[in-house]
């Protein structure tokens, strides 16, 4: 039970490495993405005042159409936005308590560490299924969260004593 923890954990954390990273810049895409139609509308602008022509009334059309929509998708990212990049932020987080916990799990050590790294894992996961919905990839990491436990719980258990008039162990 350790050792499955312990190697679930590992692979858990490389998979929220990963996510990670992604939510983190997903998030800064979509919180840019508003800013962005203005900055290419000023770009623009400043690339046909240096070729020496003017824009025409078409093209500002365009520019403005295209501005409009890069807004509209800023607006409706921006809320989404927020939330994904602090998913990433924790999801790094679980990263690094993850692979501890799996070297406590495999070094038999640290029965109360595993478990808040656990703890760590399944709330990865349920804002992972807030935020965005509940798939088969919440499983891997709930599984490893379970196998922690048990392992931990395990490590933590105090032998039963042994029966009255049983002579003690030799050595």
């Amino acid at each position: 039970m350790r050792i499955a923890g312990g190697v679930l954990l590992i692979i858990v954390a490389v998979i929220n490495l990963v996510v990670g990273l992604g939510y983190l810049t997903g998030g800064a895409l979509a919180g840019g993405a508003g800013k962005l139609g203005a900055t290419m509308t000023k770009l623009a602008e400043e690339n046909a005042r240096k070729q020496g022509k003017e824009m025409t009334a078409e093209e500002k059309a365009q520019l403005a159409q295209s501005q409009a929509q890069l807004a509209q998708l800023g607006d409706q990212a921006a809320p989404k936005a927020g939330m994904l990049m602090g998913l990433g932020a924790f999801l790094l987080i679980t990263v690094g308590t993850s692979i501890a916990g799996a070297v406590q799990l495999f070094r038999r050590k640290g029965a109360m560490f595993i478990m808040v790294a656990a703890v760590l894992v399944i709330v990865g996961e349920v804002l992972g299924a807030v935020v965005l919905k509940f798939g088969p990839a919440n499983v891997p990491g709930i599984v490893a969260a379970v196998l922690a436990f048990l392992g931990a719980r395990s490590m933590s258990a105090k032998p039963a004593p042994a029966p009255v008039g049983t002579p003690a162990p030799m050595g």
